[in-house]
């Protein structure tokens, strides 16, 4: 473990100091500003998310969620966490299994965390498909940060989180899930070395909060969503974005037989549960990434880091999409037969891309492909010549290999269709594909597409995106 640096004493209260400031943002009117105004002079930094990262690099290290370069959870941890899963009870007050008991499911966090928590409870108020038993309670702590949860003398476990179980009417030994989004406020170490750093906290995190949730087996990690429109920026990003990779790291150390992060111990000695991402929240601002997510100005409030109500109603609903459709989740989230595939609707990047006069054109889906989608789902193009034009290659199947060579990429998909699409005058488009129907068929169903550029500027005069590999799912 890295020793953390010394921290100046101006910061360190700045550091204090800073919750209470978090949480007098939130209630101070906007014609009252006592801080500078949202900046949304950068819409985005040109950073790739770190799920889109996967098999790319950041600053020389390999993006993905999890090692390997890869956003996919190494099947045998995966199947180790749906057996704990399906292992997954009601519990009464006691933490002994009950009929008329619950299954709990709390927010660890702060204000963040509880902003998006909060907007989920409201929709599973309403979701016939969660199972009844299911419990969600916001334990979030407003204005602490990871710095002060991997604090095992902190007001959080010692009052706070007491108190917030005691007004939701459940005990301790309830909770066997948690959701954990956190992040920290002030950068201790440049980037990477400040990735080791954040992990040792996410660690220290996870065994005080075995502590005091003794029954908790599965833990589901998120970094903080972009925050490139604080008034503190350009300050936030890319740190926040940078914060991501200390998730991963901390899933890593699991992954590699960690003593520290164990949770298969027996006798429920381990000092931690099992770990997995939850919902990867964090995009390039108004950039959509390739699942569609993208955030601009109206989704946050006025002093740029909150969520606004479009903002939650961005971010809740994956949370929700989360939570019925993760294999770690389903045997204890939803009613039996709710969820027919227990399949995550999945979005992902394939290589083969080539430049062209705006660099590597992009073709990202414009929403997560659910089964059903209501409305038009589009597949979406950026970074084309333009006022130019080009096509979109569609296709049940790759290439072989890399594919197929043209100018510097390569062509991955099998042409099944081949369907025009023109660029406006900054060089973007979409292609409307309309509503995914409530059809059990497609849930089986992956999708291949990759947009050709007509490119003058490129080699062979056709600039080629990444292919995008479309995976339906509930």
């Amino acid at each position: 473990m890295k020793e953390r640096p010394h921290l100046p004493s101006a910061r360190r209260f700045a550091r204090r100091c800073s919750g209470a400031v978090a949480l007098a943002v939130v209630s101070i009117a906007p014609a009252a500003h006592a801080v500078p105004p949202q900046d949304c002079s950068l819409p985005s930094r040109g950073i790739t998310p770190l799920d889109d990262l996967a098999g790319r690099y950041w600053q020389g290290v390999e993006g993905g969620l999890y090692p390997g370069g890869t956003n996919a959870c190494p099947e045998d941890h995966l199947q180790a966490g749906r057996k704990i899963a399906k292992s997954i009870v009601p519990l009464g007050v006691d933490g002994s299994p009950a009929s008329d008991g619950i299954v709990g499911v709390a927010a660890i966090g702060f204000s963040f965390t509880h902003q998006i928590f909060e907007t989920l409870q409201e929709l599973a108020a309403t979701d016939g498909e969660l199972d009844p038993a299911l419990r969600l309670i916001d334990a979030t702590a407003r204005g602490h940060d990871l710095e002060d949860l991997r604090d095992p003398a902190n007001d959080y476990w010692l009052t706070l989180l007491p108190a917030q179980l005691a007004n939701a009417g459940v005990t301790a030994e309830q909770i066997q899930v948690v959701w954990v989004m956190e992040g920290a406020r002030f950068q201790p170490a440049p980037f990477p070395d400040h990735v080791d750093l954040f992990a040792d906290d996410w660690t220290s995190l996870l065994n005080v909060l075995r502590l005091h949730l003794p029954n908790v087996q599965l833990a589901f990690l998120s970094p903080v969503h972009w925050q490139g429109y604080s008034w503190f920026a350009p300050y936030d990003e890319p740190f926040y974005f940078e914060q991501g990779f200390a998730v991963r790291e901390v899933i890593a150390r699991q992954l590699a037989g960690a003593p520290e992060l164990a949770y298969d111990l027996p006798g429920g000695t381990a000092p931690a549960p099992w770990l997995a991402w939850g919902p990867y929240f964090w995009t390039d601002g108004e950039e959509p990434r390739s699942d569609g997510l993208a955030l601009d100005c109206a989704d946050f409030l006025w002093e740029g880091s909150h969520l606004s109500a479009s903002g939650r109603d961005k971010l809740s609903p994956r949370l929700l999409h989360f939570l019925k459709s993760h294999r770690a989740c389903t045997p204890w989230s939803i009613v039996p037969g709710s969820s027919p595939a227990e399949r995550m609707a999945e979005v992902e990047l394939l290589g083969g891309a080539s430049s062209g006069v705006r660099g590597e054109p992009r073709l990202c889906g414009s929403a997560l492909p659910t089964v059903p989608y209501d409305g038009d789902y589009q597949l979406l193009a950026r970074n084309a010549l333009p006022s130019g034009s080009g096509v979109v290659v569609l296709g049940e199947q790759l290439l072989p290999g890399d594919g197929i060579a043209i100018g510097a990429g390569f062509l991955r998909v099998v042409p099944a269709f081949l369907l025009p699409i023109h660029f406006g005058a900054k060089g973007n488009g979409a292609l409307v594909m309309g509503e995914i129907p409530s059809d059990a068929a497609l849930l089986d169903l992956c999708v291949y597409a990759q947009l050709a550029v007509f490119d003058s500027s490129a080699a062979g005069d056709v600039a080629l995106s990444q292919a995008l590999e479309l995976r339906l799912g509930d």
